[in-house]
């Protein structure tokens, strides 16, 4: 090793590299990826500004920067991408999920449960309590009652205390209704890591979910991301609707289907080098998987069930065409993403 690099200075000279090579974010791409090599958070990272890193760790670094200079992106460099506060494995079969879609679960939510379960914010500490738990569980199977430490007793007995309240939360609920829960059910098309369906079993009430995917890989990784993440989902393989029994009902249909035009010049390296193409190109201006599926979503809706799509840019006209078409009476509302952008379409009554 030449020379000894600190992280700050490595994160500098990195983010000029970076930005050289145009990477949208340099710094922070900088950053997340040290991170990752030195297994720490953002904040302990310039708290330790005088640890110097091993010849290990910066071959592995410069791996990462060579990778991310080239426009891989971080999570496919990395793996994996945080959405809605839940960490999910990616891989080449899926594409990486986007802040825009975290505006489509969240709608999905507002419809479902207006007070729901989990709020994005509480997903952050799911991982934690599920630590804690697991935790708690070994140390008191390894020693006897009475020789508990003082401290372990109390977490238990916090944690204790934690489980039945949330129990006899559900009890009351179950008792306002009349004694019989009312279980929604959650439709996503083209399911891919699974991020949508996950999402809203996680921070809603009473869910049943189905996630639906062309692609046996990327179903793969949704289950795998399923599994982690501790929720209960059907997954099932077709395309779209023919994976769906005639007859059958659901509450609400999500889906972040393909719409981008292939050749799109404004699609970013990132997303246009790395993200599977079956998961991102669609024929007819990037409309033909809408046009598949809105006429045949009203078939798989309840009476008062509702359809959430996300679409591209300038086709928020086209696609609100498309569902008057198949179902003139229908409601539509329109949800711009952060950069006021039209992005998410919300029917009912089809």
């Amino acid at each position: 090793m030449d020379k000894e690099w600190q992280p700050l200075e490595l994160i500098k000279t990195t983010a000029k590299f970076l930005a050289e090579k145009n990477i949208p974010t340099p710094r922070l791409d900088a950053e997340v990826l040290l991170c990752e090599v030195l297994d720490c958070s953002r904040i302990k990272l310039y708290s330790s500004f005088d640890r110097a890193l091993s010849e290990s760790e910066l071959n592995t670094y410069r791996e990462m920067i060579r990778r991310r200079s080239k426009r891989e992106p971080v999570s496919r460099i990395l793996g994996k991408r945080e959405f809605m506060g839940l960490e999910f494995i990616v891989t080449p079969a899926v594409l990486s999920p986007r802040p825009e879609t975290e505006i489509l679960v969240e709608q999905a939510l507002k419809i479902l449960d207006p007070a729901p379960k989990k709020k994005k914010s509480d997903a952050v500490f799911e991982a934690m309590d599920k630590k804690m738990r697991e935790f708690i569980t070994e140390q008191r199977s390894n020693m006897p009652e009475d020789m508990i430490p003082s401290e372990l007793a109390e977490m238990i007995e916090a944690q204790e205390v934690k489980d039945i309240d949330a129990q006899n939360t559900e009890t009351a609920k179950c008792a306002e209704a009349g004694g019989v829960k009312t279980i929604r059910r959650v439709l996503d098309l083209g399911t891919g890591t699974g991020c949508i369906p996950i999402s809203i079993k996680i921070m809603a009430r009473d869910i049943e979910a189905v996630g639906v995917d062309i692609s046996p890989e990327a179903l793969a990784v949704a289950n795998r991301n399923a599994e982690e993440l501790g929720a209960d989902i059907e997954w099932r393989e077709g395309n779209f609707f023919s994976a769906c029994t005639p007859g059958e009902k659901f509450d609400i249909i999500t889906s972040n289907p393909p719409y981008v035009i292939e050749g799109d010049k404004d699609i970013w390296p990132e997303v246009s080098m790395y993200d599977p193409a079956l998961a991102l190109y669609a024929d007819n201006k990037g409309l033909a998987c809408y046009e598949q599926i809105i006429p045949q979503a009203k078939n798989f809706l309840n009476p008062e069930g509702y359809l959430l799509l996300e679409i591209g840019i300038h086709q928020d006209k086209a696609v609100k065409d498309i569902i008057l078409a198949a179902s003139p009476l229908a409601e539509i509302e329109t949800v711009a993403d952060h950069a006021g952008i039209p992005r998410v379409i919300v029917a009912t009554g089809l």
